[in-house]
Order: structure tokens, then C-alpha cells, then sequence
């Protein structure tokens, strides 16, 4: 599943070949290293996932590496726009993983249960993004285009809850409370993970935390 990280999209400007140089802006065509460009992004993630974005600066990411403080600037223009395309890599990781655990054909609430086992199987395996994604969710820096892609790349959870709802399945539960506890406690699993205090193999543990939340919902019904 890792495989779906740091892929980038048509209109993505920090992928477009041509790159801002100068102090007036002059625009000059240059090929760009795909392999540079993931070397700073697995860095970025490093360090950012361990010490926060604040605590990080550029220099520090472009040592870790392996590039020059100017190679950075050639890929993002700026730290934020980083941590932007980060976001928007990790995003649409999980939204693909999201898209692909969804088995038409099978009830609602199965379907549900099952993008939440491949979403939390997906972030043992990609801990460290895990921790990224949770820190840029919860930081009052997010950006609006930010926003805006998160809304449309995970739209298709939304679905399934409403389709939930007006089948009665999650009566009384609202939209807030079921994104709470499909996504929240995954963060505290991977925490857990991490710090090698988790109880049980990471199989058992998915499987207790889909019949956690689900029997957590159906408790409303």
C-alpha cells in the first residue's frame, strides 16, 4: 500500500518542470529529479512525523536528504507549499485506500467496517505518515486549498455514512461523531505502535478496533 505515497497529480505546480529562479521571477525550463523530489518529501516526513513542523527548519530537511539549501526552493517554493503537497500525498493514499476497500454488493455496515480495517492496516504499515497526517489535521495552519482536498478526496466515506444513515443503520449517530470514531482512536493505536506498547500482534489489534467502533455506534441505534 505504501506504494500509493508521494504520487503526484495533473496541475500540481511543485511537479511542473518549469521552476521559479531569480529575484524577478524569471521562469527557466529545467528538468526535474523525481528522484530528488522524494528524497526531500521521505525527509520532510521523517523529521516532521519526530519534531513537529515548527521545530524543523529547511536546512535540516535538505541535510537529511542529501541536497543542497537551494535544492530544496527549486522543488517548493516555500516550507508550506512542502507540507502542503505532503498532506496532499498522504490524503490521497488514504483516500485510494478508501476507494479500494469498498465492496459493493456487501451491506453498508460491512463495507464501513472494512474501510476502517484497511485504513488502520494501511497506517501500521505507514506509521510515520500516520503521525504527519494526524499533525496537520489538528494544526490551525491548514491551508484552504488544504482543506478542499481533504473534503473531496475522502468523499467517498462520506458516502458511505449517509447511505448508513438513511438506511437506518447509524440512527442518532451525526457525521462528527463517526468520522471521531473512525479516525481517532486509529492515532492512538499507531502512538502505541511506536512507542512498542501495543498488546496483542497488529491483526488482533485492527480487528478489535473495527468491532470497537462499530459496537461503540450501534450502542445509539
Amino acid at each position: 500500500m505504501s506504494s500509493h505515497l508521494f504520487k503526484w497529480g495533473d496541475g500540481d505546480s511543485t511537479g511542473s518542470p518549469e521552476l521559479y529562479r531569480g529575484c524577478g521571477g524569471n521562469r527557466l525550463s529545467r528538468p526535474v529529479s523525481e528522484e530528488k523530489r522524494k528524497a526531500l518529501m521521505e525527509a520532510a516526513i521523517d523529521l516532521f512525523s519526530t519534531q513537529g513542523f515548527h521545530a524543523t527548519p529547511t536546512q535540516q530537511i535538505s541535510d537529511r536528504a542529501g541536497v543542497s539549501a537551494g535544492t530544496l526552493f527549486r522543488y517548493f517554493r516555500t516550507k508550506e507549499d512542502l507540507i502542503d503537497a505532503l498532506y496532499s500525498s498522504i490524503h490521497r493514499a488514504l483516500a485510494d485506500v478508501v476507494d479500494e476497500a469498498i465492496r459493493p454488493g456487501i451491506p453498508v455496515e460491512e463495507q464501513i467496517k472494512n474501510v476502517k480495517r484497511q485504513v488502520l492496516q494501511w497506517m501500521f504499515e505507514n506509521p510515520k505518515q500516520t503521525l504527519f497526517f494526524e499533525q496537520f489535521t489538528s494544526s490551525p495552519n491548514i491551508t484552504k486549498m488544504a482543506k478542499e482536498k481533504m473534503s473531496v478526496h475522502l468523499s467517498a466515506l462520506d458516502e458511505l455514512y449517509q447511505r448508513a444513515v438513511s438506511r437506518g443503520i447509524l440512527a442518532g449517530i451525526n457525521r462528527e461523531v463517526f468520522l471521531a470514531n473512525f479516525w481517532c482512536p486509529n492515532f492512538m493505536l499507531i502512538h502505541l505502535h511506536l512507542f512498542g506498547r501495543l498488546q496483542g500482534d497488529v491483526e488482533e489489534t485492527i480487528e478489535q478496533a473495527v468491532a470497537s467502533m462499530w459496537s461503540g455506534m450501534a450502542q445509539r441505534q
